[in-house]
């Protein structure tokens, strides 16, 4: 464990650099979210309009820059690449709490459930651990019913960028320098399907 997370530490490092040249242009699908988005954003400390925060696993290195030190909550796998991944996240400013779909989900899911009822920001990748891509599992909409909190869906789109083909997720890093498109949906309550939905047709927003 001590190797991830020095592996894990030297990645955060090493991407807040890497990162630190994107340029981001935000895209809401309604300006009257705007306020509420920053207004949860800019308040650091737990309060009672907190969000959750919707992402799908491919725009995890686009998005994770633009929310650091922000002190949001997210949500990661008991796995090896976890650990590694928990500690380069806590680098950037984020809380982490531990569990997934495949190891740990019920006591993971509940953790995240208590930090949200408690007014914390909470960030989920919702088709992780290992998919299928793009398809959203049940535990963000559950989260969102029981804590009574809205749900942020979320797109990071970015001009230049390198995918990884092989991977289930098909990630993308992008290139140093680039703009990245975030797309918001509306913050509202969602079934699953209808935020898997939303989420799939976010990258079609106008970009104004």
């Amino acid at each position: 464990m001590l190797l991830q997370n020095l592996a894990g530490l030297m990645a955060g490092f090493l991407y807040k650099i890497y990162s630190s040249s994107y340029r981001y242009h935000l895209h809401f699908e309604h300006d009257s979210d705007k306020k509420i988005f920053f207004a949860d954003l800019e308040t650091k400390f737990p309060h009672e309009k907190n969000l959750i925060y919707a992402c799908f696993h491919q725009d995890d290195m686009s998005c994770l820059p633009y929310f650091s030190d922000r002190n949001i909550c997210i949500l990661i796998s008991q796995s090896k690449d976890g650990e590694i991944l928990a500690s380069a996240a806590e680098y950037m400013g984020y809380q982490t709490v531990r569990g997934s779909s495949h190891r740990g989900g019920v006591a993971g899911l509940l953790a995240s459930m208590k930090k949200v009822i408690e007014g914390h920001k909470m960030t989920i990748a919702v088709d992780g651990p290992k998919g299928p891509i793009y398809q959203v599992k049940v535990g963000v909409t559950a989260m969102s019913d029981k804590a009574k909190r809205p749900i942020v869906p979320v797109r990071g789109i970015p001009k230049r960028s390198y995918v990884f083909k092989n991977s289930w997720n098909k990630a993308t890093l992008p290139m140093p320098f680039t703009a990245i498109d975030l797309y918001i949906g509306k913050i509202d309550f969602y079934t699953t399907e209808t935020l898997e939905s939303k989420m799939k047709s976010l990258f079609e927003l106008n970009r104004g």
